[in-house]
């Protein structure tokens, strides 16, 4: 597994998330960008077994721990909204260099 790759899918994912009014639940202990993150990592480095993927990132501390049936279940609430991030994530890692440009700029302490 690739660090960087897994840290850029959940921030790219997250950020497309949030930009589209897309909330996860309250009652949520993870977050609907982590469980896609799952699914993508499952794809890229398990050959898709979703169940290797979930239990070896919830071991390596990617994410929190979550059952093998909770996270079908969200994967399967989510399936329109992984379509759209897989062609996003597909988009941008195909042309080899993406740049995030953040739109918040940070106040600056003048002395």
């Amino acid at each position: 597994m690739d660090d960087s790759f897994i840290v850029t899918a959940y921030c790219i994912i997250s950020d497309t998330l949030s930009q589209l009014g897309h909330q996860t639940h309250s009652l949520a202990k993870v977050g609907d960008a982590e469980v896609l993150t799952v699914a993508v990592v499952a794809a890229k480095f398990f050959g898709n077994h979703q169940e290797r993927a979930l239990c070896v990132m919830v071991k390596a501390g990617y994410i929190r721990s979550l059952s093998v049936s909770r996270y079908n279940r969200r994967v399967h609430a989510l399936t329109a909204w992984l379509e759209g991030v897989l062609s996003i994530l597909g988009q941008l890692f195909t042309h080899q260099q993406v740049f995030v440009i953040d739109s918040i700029p940070l106040p600056v302490c003048k002395r």
